[in-house]
Formats: C-alpha cells, sequence, structure tokens
C-alpha cells in the first residue's frame, strides 16, 4: 500500500513541475567515515536480479529514484541513459527505482521502452528501497562507490545540471580529468542545455 506522505509529495512535485535541484550530503557522507549504502536483493522489470554486493564488486552504481508522474525525473531520464551509455563499459552500473502506485506499474515498462533506457528499471512496489535510501524528493540520485559508501545524493533536477554527478561518476571511475575520461565524449542523445 502506498504511503500517503509519498503520493502527497509526488503531487507537489507534478504541481510545482521541478524539485529544486540540490547535493544532500547523507550524514557522514564525507571522510572516511561515509554513510554505507543499504545493500539490497531486488528483481528488476526484466527478471533480471540485482544485489547491490555484487553489482558494487564490478564498479560504481548510481540509484536513481523517479516515477511516470514527475516531470523533473522524465526530464532527468534522457541525461542517465547517457551516461549509462557513456559509463557503462568502465563499471559504473545505473538502476533506476521506479516509485510508482499499483495502477502504473503496469505502464513503467513500455514508458522506459519508450524512452530508450537501456538500464534496469526495478518497480519498488512497496516502498522498501524509498525508505531505506531515505527518499522524499524524486528524482534522487545516489551514487554508491566499490566499497559501500554513499558518495552522492542529489535530489530534483534543472536541465544541463548533471555536471556534478558526471565529476562524481568519473572520479569513481578514476578518471582526474574530464577531458582525459570518456564521460568527456559529446553524446548526441543527451537533451541540450537550456541557456
Amino acid at each position: 500500500m502506498r504511503r500517503p506522505s509519498l503520493w502527497l509529495a509526488g503531487a507537489l512535485c507534478g504541481a510545482l513541475a521541478c524539485a529544486p535541484a540540490f547535493a544532500a550530503p547523507i550524514p557522514h557522507a564525507s571522510g572516511p567515515s561515509r554513510a554505507a549504502a543499504p545493500d539490497f536483493r531486488v528483481r528488476a522489470a526484466t527478471g533480471e536480479k540485482l544485489e547491490l554486493a555484487a553489482l558494487r564488486a564490478r564498479g560504481p552504481v548510481l540509484i536513481d529514484f523517479w516515477a511516470t508522474w514527475c516531470a523533473p525525473c522524465l526530464a532527468s531520464l534522457p541525461e542517465l541513459q547517457s551516461l549509462h551509455r557513456r559509463a557503462g563499459p568502465r563499471g559504473l552500473k545505473v538502476i533506476g527505482v521506479s516509485i510508482d502506485g499499483p495502477r502504473n506499474h503496469a505502464k513503467v515498462r513500455p514508458f522506459a521502452a519508450r524512452l530508450g533506457l537501456t538500464f534496469p528499471i526495478v518497480l519498488d512496489e512497496d516502498g522498501r528501497l524509498q525508505d531505506a535510501f531515505h527518499v522524499r524528493v524524486v528524482p534522487t540520485a545516489i551514487l554508491i562507490d566499490t566499497s559501500g559508501a554513499v558518495v552522492l545524493v542529489t535530489q530534483g533536477y534543472r536541465p544541463g545540471e548533471g555536471g556534478r554527478l558526471e565529476a562524481a561518476v568519473a572520479a569513481q571511475l578514476g578518471s582526474g580529468s574530464r577531458a582525459d575520461s570518456a564521460l568527456a565524449v559529446p553524446d548526441s542523445t543527451a537533451a541540450p542545455p537550456r541557456p
């Protein structure tokens, strides 16, 4: 059963059309005592089994919480797809977590296909992942390093503000310079930033 507070947050997100974009550190998310990401085992909409410990053993993991009814989420998804396409071969694993309610579950997979999303999509049917990661705003992106520490949390979205997330991903992939990074390769599928 969907929690009323999350439904209200979703309605407000839709009414405002854009949540403010900012990076919010999880308590103790910097230095040697960064917060540990909660481990999870889930099944993607395609049936693929995903386990955080196994995923982060191969590289950093980016978890993005979104919903089909959230306009800022929909604007951010092409940038996430671009990041997945460019950084996936270097070890980044992107996972989309849909917080859509039961009435929209059947729409999520075709919706993701229409957007051309090729990263795994998980339905957070009971809100367990939202609770585990303390997600209160969508979109929320959480970058987790290979040790399991939360490196960066971004909440909200404004077009063209993916630079901080890309820089954090590049740092996790061992690239000190964006010019040397595969992430610096232009992506013709990404939406151009607005002036």
